[in-house]
């Protein structure tokens, strides 16, 4: 049985993507696509869509298994809201998101099957782990983070790196009051337990993270490289596949491995 996938955004780069995963997958049907501006025929054609697709946010909904979103936060409000009102499940890789979003996307796992992950890639859900077994053993260690991006990319810094370093606040009992992101406008020294952020913006870099703990003489990086959008793409339609099999609730990439 084959589960069946809508796609939002599905104009922007990030979604055709997503189509063209979903496309590729013999365990999904792209049963719906939609977009803030039209999708006419000849976009249908470009992405080798079956006619019969559904082409809005409504129609999408109802066909739907699985909204799968990579838009912005705004969108999330009026796309729960269909969720709950459907039954459909959120699949969500969006970034930037707040605390209202995080609570609004629980409560609607309350009323059906909602998944967030910032980063929908398996090599950087590992890379977590990784970072995490590394701060286990360096303790006295100092911690900076620093993610590169493409020039499009509107938040900063990335969601990925947020969650890299919560995963690190976590292992050490850290707090993100201890997080930095504005260490130009700290004049003062470093403080002893804080984790740093730094963002870089530029080309068509599809993203790039890196953890440095800083010893005394000595220093240790740990980095993952996307060099496409296709993991990203690939694993969030492998989380539409999980997601369908669930029961409701609100899951993350720690459930699903």
């Amino acid at each position: 049985m084959t589960t069946k996938i809508a796609i939002a955004g599905a104009k922007g780069r990030m979604g055709q993507n997503l189509i063209r995963s979903g496309l590729s997958n013999s365990h999904t049907d792209v049963v719906g696509v939609f977009d803030i501006s039209e999708i006419d025929q000849d976009f249908l054609n470009e992405m080798h869509l079956p006619h019969q697709v559904a082409t809005n946010r409504e129609s999408s909904f109802d066909v739907a298994d699985v909204i799968v979103d990579f838009t912005s936060p705004k969108a999330l409000f009026s796309f729960t809201e269909s969720a709950i009102a459907s039954k459909t499940s959120l699949v969500v890789g969006t970034t930037g998101l707040e605390e209202q979003h995080f609570s609004l996307l629980k409560q609607t796992g309350k009323s059906t099957k909602v998944f967030y992950a910032p980063n929908m890639s398996f090599g950087v859900n590992s890379f977590f782990n990784l970072a995490r077994k590394a701060a286990s053993h360096l303790k006295d260690f100092e911690i900076e983070i620093i993610e590169t991006h493409h020039r499009f990319k509107k938040d900063a810094p990335s969601g990925t790196a947020i969650k890299l370093g919560e995963e690190i606040a976590e292992e050490l009992n850290f707090s993100k009051d201890q997080f930095n992101f504005n260490r130009q406008q700290d004049q003062q020294e470093r403080k002893k337990d804080e984790i740093g952020f730094s963002s870089i913006r530029g080309g068509n870099i599809p993203g790039e993270h890196t953890v440095i703990f800083h010893g005394e003489n000595e220093s240790i990086e740990l980095t993952h490289r996307a060099f496409n959008r296709e993991i990203f793409a690939d694993g969030a339609i492998q989380a539409s596949i999980w997601l369908s099999k669930q029961n409701n609730g609100y899951y993350t990439y720690k459930d699903m491995l």
